[in-house]
């Protein structure tokens, strides 16, 4: 088939025209759109590496302006459906139920003292075995991958500033050097959440030190091959990250993810 004209993927298919029929009294035209060629791409009609046809084709089609086209493809790129290739047009992006995961979870989490518990008790089942797989499993590059968030970390105690984005870059090092893809999707999904505990739990410079000082025993014992001492290093340095955070000012209240 060709993907380039739109009209071919209708032809006598009774079903293709039904699903081309949009609702015109509702407003929200492009989201109807969105989900016709989310659905067209999930049955796979169109695979990953396929452009689609253009926003005028698209708009003559359906009978629209282009405007609730582009508006739809922008929301499928935001979900990593397709994406914009210069020269090409919209392309369809390989499914990526890591970047999904992480698009969706600020929109439907939000961030209490009640999930920030729930948070450190689920980190506390994966994290601690995701480093003692790591120990095991990780190559020399994500070895290196984590040496770097630990230097970079460092630097940023030393400097007295903020190291929220560099603790998170090295646990989910240690996520991905587990080469569970599971862990490493959670630890996409949690990000949100997780980047706005570590603001409650690194919020002065002893807890910055301490945090580095904690991520380098894990590091070294990642280094070292021994499984057993990374996966406690990393239990120790969890439940301390834990017990300070009911004594974080304003962590009593609750909060909205960003």
């Amino acid at each position: 088939m060709n993907k380039g004209s739109l009209s071919q993927c209708f032809e006598g298919e009774d079903l293709m025209t039904e699903k081309t029929t949009l609702d015109r009294s509702n407003q929200t035209l492009y989201g109807q759109i969105a989900n016709l060629w989310r659905d067209r791409i999930l049955s796979g009609e169109f695979k990953p590496g396929d452009v689609l046809p253009s926003e005028r084709e698209i708009a003559a089609e359906l009978d629209v302006s282009r405007i609730p086209v582009r508006e739809a493809m922008k929301s499928l790129e935001y979900l990593g459906v397709v994406r914009q290739v210069r020269g090409k047009g919209v392309v369809v992006q390989e499914a990526d139920l890591g970047n999904a995961l992480k698009v969706v979870g600020p929109l439907v989490t939000t961030i209490t003292p009640k999930i920030l518990d729930n948070l450190f008790e689920f980190r506390l089942l994966i994290e601690p075995y995701a480093a003692e797989q790591a120990a095991k499993f990780a190559t020399a590059e994500e070895i290196a991958r984590m040496a770097d968030a630990i230097d970079r970390q460092r630097r940023a105690y030393l400097n007295n500033e903020q190291a929220e984005n560099v603790s998170f870059d090295f646990h989910h090092s240690v996520m991905m050097a587990s080469h569970n893809e599971i862990v490493t999707i959670v630890s996409r999904f949690l990000s949100e959440v997780q980047h706005y505990s570590r603001h409650m739990t690194l919020w002065n410079e002893e807890r910055r030190k301490n945090a580095y000082v904690e991520h380098n025993k894990i590091y070294q014992a990642i280094l070292s091959r021994d499984p057993e001492r990374a996966c406690e290093a990393m239990h120790r340095h969890l439940l301390d990250a834990w017990k300070i955070l009911p004594t974080v000012p304003g962590a009593a209240e609750a909060h909205e993810a960003p």
